[in-house]
């Protein structure tokens, strides 16, 4: 008997439209992942290009959640491309987690725990020059009770509501300056050779400074509050990129790594994520360690933002020889920021040494040469007045 016809093969029927719309929404997604983890490793200092390096962790939640919703939902055209989708997921969130699972106590701590025998007490605070609550936050450091205080954002209003200190730091220097621009540094600790310079900005001052530790050693002190990417210029009608930041980032690394040997603390408002690529870059030329490497993110910024929504802009580094007691943040009141208080002794002979990588030393060059031209090109027509500390 002749075999019956097969039948004819009916052409799928195409996805409506209405179930394709979760497919279009996440192959978006998906893309803005891609683009915001690729951005940052162009070498440009475009201020909407650096601010990629800021929301890794929140990346990768939501690399997380899309990859949860691909593998949950059916959406796309075939098991090959939800593969893929959830490969590239996959890879945003490893390649992303990759920069700040350092700051975990998944990793091994880079300064050591040591005991509070002969540890200095040192406070670094962005009070923000715009906080009222002044007395409240007198109080609060006060009871805090460090030997070093670095605060920032000092302005007249704040040079006066912390005169009550002054008896209890005699050593005093900085500059007091409006619009946030001011920084002082008080310690009841011996100070010598205290400098007020600026690096890269006539705007932006650095402190350098030597403070004698209670053993007799001898820690040179910098405290650093550069200029954040992405502040407004009104005389330029322009924002700022991260050159100049960058810049005075890397003046700083450059002057530690020319004295390796000895004793150091780099702290301040740095305004940049410990994890950027310009961070990381400061360490390895500078060879100064992390304290929070090991031991958490101590994420200080904005202090008025869901713990999700915060990053880690306020940073203490330190010599390889530096062990610490302590490290925490408080909360001075009204302020934007978390500060930072660390207990840190420096007790063993251990030296700092720069590890640059490839082009290290070359790309700071750059870096140095780029954030002198931007602070030039631009320095406002009527900078603000600045006094020195009280």
């Amino acid at each position: 008997m002749p075999r019956p016809p097969s039948p004819t093969a009916l052409p799928s029927e195409p996805r409506s439209a209405p179930s394709m719309i979760p497919s279009v929404i996440l192959s978006i997604l998906v893309g803005l992942l891609v683009v915001v983890t690729v951005a940052p490793l162009l070498p440009v200092g475009a201020w909407f290009v650096r601010l990629g390096d800021f929301p890794r962790m929140q990346i990768v939640a939501v690399a997380a959640l899309l990859g949860i919703l691909v593998a949950m939902l059916d959406v796309g055209r075939g098991p090959l491309e939800r593969l893929t989708w959830l490969g590239v997921c996959g890879l945003v969130v490893l390649w992303q987690a990759s920069h700040f699972v350092a700051l975990t106590p998944l990793w091994p701590v880079e300064s050591p725990a040591a005991d509070g025998k002969d540890a200095i007490r040192v406070a670094v605070a962005n009070l923000r020059f715009e906080n009222t609550q002044r007395e409240q936050v007198v109080e609060e450091l006060t009871a805090l009770d460090a030997d070093v205080l670095l605060l920032i954002e000092i302005d007249e209003a704040w040079a006066e509501a912390l005169k009550p200190l002054r008896s209890k730091y005699p050593h005093r220097h900085g500059v007091v300056a409006e619009e946030g621009l001011g920084m002082i540094l008080w310690s009841k600790l011996s100070v010598s050779g205290c400098e007020v310079r600026h690096l890269v900005s006539e705007q932006r001052p650095s402190i350098f400074a030597d403070i004698e530790t209670p053993d007799g050693a001898t820690v040179h002190f910098v405290g650093v509050h550069p200029t954040p990417p992405g502040l407004y210029e009104e005389d330029h009608d322009e924002r700022h990129d991260s050159r100049i930041r960058d810049a005075e980032l890397m003046l700083v690394a450059r002057e530690v790594a020319e004295r390796p040997d000895d004793r150091w603390l780099v702290t301040g408002d740095f305004n940049d994520v410990a994890w950027s690529h310009t961070t990381r870059l400061f360490k390895r030329m500078s060879g100064l360690k992390d304290p929070r490497v090991g031991r958490g993110l101590y994420n200080t910024y904005h202090a008025d933002y869901p713990l999700v929504l915060r990053f880690p802009i306020d940073h203490v580094f330190v010599s390889a020889g530096a062990g610490v007691a302590d490290l925490r943040r408080f909360r001075p009141t009204g302020s934007d920021h978390f500060g930072i208080l660390t207990s840190l002794a420096f007790q063993s002979s251990e030296k700092s040494r720069p590890d640059p990588e490839g082009d290290d030393p070359e790309e700071s060059a750059e870096l140095i040469a780029e954030g002198l031209d931007d602070a030039e090109a631009m320095a406002p027509d009527d900078p603000p007045e600045k006094s020195a500390s009280p």
